[in-house]
């Protein structure tokens, strides 16, 4: 059927009255608001806690009723006390300068050694500093690669950038868990580039990090090594060269009328000179004390940032006892517990780098509780 045009324009003009009419019928609905999340900030301390008995024995079967923790003299309540996998870097100090015992290759002997004594569940980086910081190798559980890296990896310089590197082992703790975090340094924990603030920021870094150090130092071998070489007047020790030449004493000697045992003690004093050296070079004996000096303080900043994260720290007189230290650091890190607790005092209420006390202790009897003494509150490192 064909419609006029007249007719078809009618039409449409009704079927848009229509369309117009219909969507005013449509209520318009009400948008309904959203309700906006609430955001609940959680603040927990996370701290490292080695257990031993008096004899030195590892304790496996420690609980939360076992412990006490003193945050600013007020008692916090445990959260959870488990036992995970550790993080740790090596620093290894492989430059310096002026070192008597200090090598190469007793450094990468003792990361050896360490290394070694780690769990399969571990995961090891390991930085180098000398006249530059070098990551040597990254995260890792495979000992075989680590050992390989501190063979072909471990090179020496004439400086050392100790602030630098401990700067640097903190950055990597960024992308590992914030528990069980463990740095071992092998070091004499010199610098020879950063001022005296630089060094102190760095050590504030680890204790924000939540990081427990563990020292082995050379300030003890490098200080009696120094002491010697600084001396004025040296003698000689053993039989080292007779009084009288023995060609000379033996035709002087034998016209003695003595008898031979006497003879026998005369040959004896001749023979035990004793040569005496002396060390007129007055510059080498002032840096030598000086760096004695350095060692001295150096040691005594390490020691206190074991202390304060709750670590180990060792200054061995002799080289031997740093491998038993090694292995010893290695068995106390894998025998940690993480021990979790949500502070009285928020850290919304307190100033960024604020310190805070904290002490655990136990109730067990014959049993030393090794743990962080200080916390640093840095949402940096958190």
């Amino acid at each position: 059927m064909t419609i006029a045009p007249k007719y078809l324009f009618a039409l449409i003009s009704l079927l848009l009255v229509f369309r117009f009419h219909g969507d005013a019928q449509v209520p318009t609905p009400t948008p309904v608001p959203t309700e906006q999340p609430i955001k609940v900030t959680t603040e927990e301390v996370k701290l490292n806690v080695a257990a031993q008995s008096a004899g030195g024995k590892l304790i496996t079967d420690l609980k939360p009723d076992d412990l006490l923790i003193v945050e600013e003299g007020t008692p916090q309540t445990i959260i959870s006390l488990r036992q995970v996998p550790a993080n740790i870097v090596v620093l290894l100090d492989t430059g310096g300068g002026m070192s008597f015992v200090k090598s190469l290759a007793l450094t990468r002997l003792t990361a050896k050694i360490l290394v070694n004594g780690f769990q399969v569940d571990d995961k090891v980086a390991v930085i180098q500093y000398y006249d530059k910081v070098e990551r040597i190798s990254d995260w890792t559980n495979d000992h075989a690669s680590l050992f390989a890296s501190l063979d072909k990896k471990l090179y020496s310089g004439n400086r050392s950038r100790f602030t630098d590197a401990l700067n640097a082992s903190v950055d990597l703790f960024v992308s590992q868990p914030i528990e069980n975090r463990h740095l071992v340094i092998i070091s004499d924990g010199l610098d020879s580039v950063a001022d005296d603030a630089a060094l102190s920021n760095a050590y504030q870094n680890v204790l924000a990090a939540n990081i427990t150090t563990h020292v082995i130092s050379y300030t003890q071998l490098e200080q009696q090594a120094g002491k010697k070489a600084s001396q004025r007047i040296t003698l000689g020790k053993g039989d080292t060269k007779p009084r009288v030449p023995k060609e000379i004493y033996d035709s002087w000697v034998n016209s003695l009328p003595i008898r031979e045992r006497q003879k026998a003690n005369l040959e004896a004093m001749n023979e035990a000179q004793r040569i005496i050296s002396v060390n007129i070079d007055n510059e080498q004996i002032r840096l030598i004390r000086q760096r004695r000096e350095a060692w001295l303080k150096s040691e005594d900043q390490m020691r206190a940032l074991a202390d304060d994260t709750g670590g180990m720290f060792h200054a061995p007189e002799e080289i031997e006892t740093m491998w038993s230290f090694a292995l010893e650091i290695a068995n106390t890190i894998d025998s940690q517990y993480v021990v979790t607790y949500t502070p009285t005092k928020p850290f919304s209420t307190s100033p960024p780098g604020e310190n805070r006390k904290v002490i655990v202790s136990t109730h067990r009897d014959g049993v030393h509780i090794r743990a962080r003494q200080k916390l640093v509150l840095n949402t940096k490192f958190r």
